[in-house]
Protein backbone atom coordinates (compact mmCIF):
# COMPACT_ATOMS: atom_id res chain seq x y z
CA UNK A 1 0.00 0.00 0.00
CA UNK A 2 1.21 3.49 -0.91
CA UNK A 3 2.30 5.46 1.53
CA UNK A 4 -0.28 8.25 1.49
CA UNK A 5 -2.86 5.61 1.65
CA UNK A 6 -2.15 4.26 4.84
CA UNK A 7 -2.11 7.68 6.37
CA UNK A 8 -5.57 8.72 4.84
CA UNK A 9 -6.76 5.03 6.19
CA UNK A 10 -5.47 5.40 9.44
CA UNK A 11 -8.14 6.01 11.99
CA UNK A 12 -8.89 4.93 15.40
CA UNK A 13 -10.67 1.73 15.28
CA UNK A 14 -13.00 0.66 18.77
CA UNK A 15 -14.77 -1.96 17.98
CA UNK A 16 -13.48 -5.56 16.19
CA UNK A 17 -15.29 -8.92 14.94
CA UNK A 18 -12.70 -11.23 16.12
CA UNK A 19 -10.86 -12.51 13.70
CA UNK A 20 -7.65 -13.34 14.71
CA UNK A 21 -4.58 -11.28 13.83
CA UNK A 22 -2.23 -13.42 11.55
CA UNK A 23 1.13 -14.29 13.10
CA UNK A 24 3.25 -12.99 10.47
CA UNK A 25 1.16 -10.09 9.96
CA UNK A 26 1.43 -9.28 13.95
CA UNK A 27 5.42 -9.67 13.49
CA UNK A 28 5.74 -7.29 10.83
CA UNK A 29 3.54 -4.79 12.76
CA UNK A 30 6.19 -5.15 15.74
CA UNK A 31 9.33 -5.06 13.91
CA UNK A 32 8.05 -1.57 12.45
CA UNK A 33 7.43 -0.02 16.11
CA UNK A 34 10.69 -1.42 16.51
CA UNK A 35 12.20 0.61 14.18
CA UNK A 36 10.55 3.90 15.57
CA UNK A 37 13.30 6.93 16.13
CA UNK A 38 14.73 7.86 19.85
CA UNK A 39 16.64 11.02 21.02
CA UNK A 40 20.32 9.93 21.25
CA UNK A 41 19.31 6.32 19.77
CA UNK A 42 18.64 5.81 23.55
CA UNK A 43 16.41 3.01 22.52
CA UNK A 44 14.02 3.71 25.70
CA UNK A 45 10.51 2.04 23.97
CA UNK A 46 9.44 -1.19 24.23
CA UNK A 47 6.53 -3.09 23.65
CA UNK A 48 3.64 -6.23 25.63
CA UNK A 49 2.31 -7.78 23.85
CA UNK A 50 -0.96 -10.14 24.66
CA UNK A 51 -3.11 -12.47 22.42
CA UNK A 52 -4.23 -14.71 25.36
CA UNK A 53 -8.31 -14.63 26.59
CA UNK A 54 -7.44 -14.33 29.73
CA UNK A 55 -4.39 -11.40 29.61
CA UNK A 56 -6.85 -9.38 27.23
CA UNK A 57 -9.41 -9.66 29.64
CA UNK A 58 -7.43 -8.64 32.20
CA UNK A 59 -6.12 -5.91 30.38
CA UNK A 60 -9.62 -4.77 29.27
CA UNK A 61 -10.36 -4.93 33.52
CA UNK A 62 -7.53 -2.23 33.78
CA UNK A 63 -8.85 0.02 31.06
CA UNK A 64 -12.62 -0.16 32.87
CA UNK A 65 -14.27 -2.06 29.95
CA UNK A 66 -17.01 -3.16 32.30
CA UNK A 67 -18.08 0.56 33.24
CA UNK A 68 -18.11 0.84 29.53
CA UNK A 69 -20.69 -1.90 29.05
CA UNK A 70 -22.85 -1.57 31.83
CA UNK A 71 -23.67 1.73 30.02
CA UNK A 72 -24.62 -0.12 27.07
CA UNK A 73 -21.76 0.48 25.22
CA UNK A 74 -20.30 -2.07 22.81
CA UNK A 75 -17.08 -4.50 23.74
CA UNK A 76 -13.77 -2.51 22.64
CA UNK A 77 -11.35 -4.10 23.89
CA UNK A 78 -11.97 -7.77 24.70
CA UNK A 79 -13.32 -7.90 20.76
CA UNK A 80 -9.94 -6.97 19.91
CA UNK A 81 -7.48 -10.03 19.21
CA UNK A 82 -4.56 -8.35 20.19
CA UNK A 83 -3.77 -5.68 22.43
CA UNK A 84 -0.27 -4.21 22.25
CA UNK A 85 1.39 -1.71 25.46
CA UNK A 86 3.69 0.64 24.02
CA UNK A 87 5.82 1.59 27.06
CA UNK A 88 8.92 3.62 27.52
CA UNK A 89 11.71 3.79 30.03
CA UNK A 90 13.04 7.63 31.23
CA UNK A 91 16.19 5.81 32.94
CA UNK A 92 17.52 4.51 29.50
CA UNK A 93 18.07 7.88 28.51
CA UNK A 94 19.86 8.86 31.42
CA UNK A 95 22.17 5.82 30.59
CA UNK A 96 23.08 6.78 27.23
CA UNK A 97 23.77 10.43 27.80
CA UNK A 98 26.29 9.28 30.62
CA UNK A 99 28.25 7.42 27.76
CA UNK A 100 31.50 8.78 26.22
CA UNK A 101 30.28 9.77 22.86
CA UNK A 102 27.88 12.04 24.80
CA UNK A 103 30.08 14.00 26.24
CA UNK A 104 29.54 17.94 26.03
CA UNK A 105 25.37 17.07 24.68
CA UNK A 106 22.55 18.35 26.70
CA UNK A 107 21.50 16.19 29.25
CA UNK A 108 18.05 14.71 29.72
CA UNK A 109 17.43 16.44 33.22
CA UNK A 110 18.32 19.58 31.79
CA UNK A 111 15.53 18.99 28.65
CA UNK A 112 12.45 21.68 28.24
CA UNK A 113 10.65 18.36 26.67
CA UNK A 114 11.23 14.95 28.24
CA UNK A 115 11.91 13.44 24.64
CA UNK A 116 11.32 9.58 25.89
CA UNK A 117 7.48 10.81 25.67
CA UNK A 118 8.06 11.66 21.98
CA UNK A 119 9.98 8.92 21.15
CA UNK A 120 6.51 7.02 22.81
CA UNK A 121 4.46 8.83 20.45
CA UNK A 122 6.52 7.68 17.35
CA UNK A 123 6.40 4.29 18.31
CA UNK A 124 2.83 4.49 18.72
CA UNK A 125 2.60 6.18 15.25
CA UNK A 126 4.25 3.46 13.87
CA UNK A 127 2.38 0.49 15.28
CA UNK A 128 -0.94 2.43 14.17
CA UNK A 129 0.75 3.02 10.80
CA UNK A 130 1.86 -0.66 9.99
CA UNK A 131 -1.29 -2.31 11.27
CA UNK A 132 -3.15 -0.09 8.50
CA UNK A 133 -0.54 -1.37 5.95
CA UNK A 134 -1.36 -5.42 7.23
CA UNK A 135 -5.06 -4.27 6.39
CA UNK A 136 -5.69 -4.22 10.06
CA UNK A 137 -7.65 -1.93 12.04
CA UNK A 138 -6.15 -0.22 15.66
CA UNK A 139 -7.08 1.80 18.24
CA UNK A 140 -5.72 3.74 21.33
CA UNK A 141 -6.79 3.39 24.64
CA UNK A 142 -5.94 5.07 28.32
CA UNK A 143 -5.12 3.01 31.27
CA UNK A 144 -7.59 3.37 34.01
CA UNK A 145 -5.60 1.27 36.61
CA UNK A 146 -1.89 1.71 35.36
CA UNK A 147 -0.88 0.13 38.85
CA UNK A 148 -3.22 -2.91 38.16
CA UNK A 149 -1.84 -2.93 34.01
CA UNK A 150 2.01 -3.08 35.62
CA UNK A 151 1.65 -5.98 37.88
CA UNK A 152 -0.69 -8.00 36.12
CA UNK A 153 2.06 -7.69 33.04
CA UNK A 154 5.20 -7.37 35.30
CA UNK A 155 6.09 -4.30 34.10
CA UNK A 156 9.66 -2.93 36.07
CA UNK A 157 8.25 0.15 37.76
CA UNK A 158 10.86 2.58 36.00
CA UNK A 159 9.36 1.64 32.62
CA UNK A 160 5.63 3.81 32.26
CA UNK A 161 2.62 1.89 30.12
CA UNK A 162 1.56 4.30 28.11
CA UNK A 163 -1.66 3.00 27.08
CA UNK A 164 -2.75 0.51 24.88
CA UNK A 165 -3.14 -0.44 21.28
CA UNK A 166 -6.21 -2.94 20.25
CA UNK A 167 -5.35 -4.42 16.67
CA UNK A 168 -7.82 -6.05 14.49
CA UNK A 169 -10.28 -6.08 12.19
CA UNK A 170 -13.16 -3.78 12.52
CA UNK A 171 -16.62 -4.99 12.98
CA UNK A 172 -18.99 -4.18 9.99
CA UNK A 173 -20.84 -2.12 12.85
CA UNK A 174 -18.05 0.04 13.50
CA UNK A 175 -18.17 3.68 13.02
CA UNK A 176 -16.11 6.70 14.14
CA UNK A 177 -17.38 8.40 16.84
CA UNK A 178 -17.30 12.24 17.97
CA UNK A 179 -16.51 14.86 15.17
CA UNK A 180 -16.44 13.41 11.25
CA UNK A 181 -14.74 16.32 9.99
CA UNK A 182 -11.10 16.79 10.34
CA UNK A 183 -9.87 20.34 10.63
CA UNK A 184 -8.86 22.41 7.55
CA UNK A 185 -4.94 22.42 7.47
CA UNK A 186 -4.85 25.91 7.28
CA UNK A 187 -5.54 25.41 10.91
CA UNK A 188 -3.06 23.05 12.08
CA UNK A 189 0.04 24.11 9.29
CA UNK A 190 1.73 27.73 9.99
CA UNK A 191 4.08 28.73 7.21
CA UNK A 192 7.51 30.64 7.87
CA UNK A 193 5.72 32.17 11.69
CA UNK A 194 2.17 31.13 13.71
CA UNK A 195 -0.52 32.00 11.65
CA UNK A 196 0.91 32.40 8.56
CA UNK A 197 -0.26 30.93 5.52
CA UNK A 198 0.91 29.99 1.83
CA UNK A 199 1.15 27.23 -0.56
CA UNK A 200 0.20 23.79 1.13
CA UNK A 201 -1.16 21.24 -1.15
CA UNK A 202 -5.17 21.30 -0.02
CA UNK A 203 -6.96 23.61 2.16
Amino acid sequence: MEFAEVVRRRRMVRRYDGTPVPEDALARVLDAASRAPSAGFSQGQSIVCVTTDGGREAIARCCDEPTHLAAGRPAWLSSAPVHLVPCVAEAAYHARYAEPDKTGSRLPRAWDVPFWWVDGGAMLMLLLLAAVDEGLDAGFVDIADRAGLRTHLGIPEEVVPLGVVTLGTRHADERPVGSSQRRPRRDAVHRERWGGTGATGRA
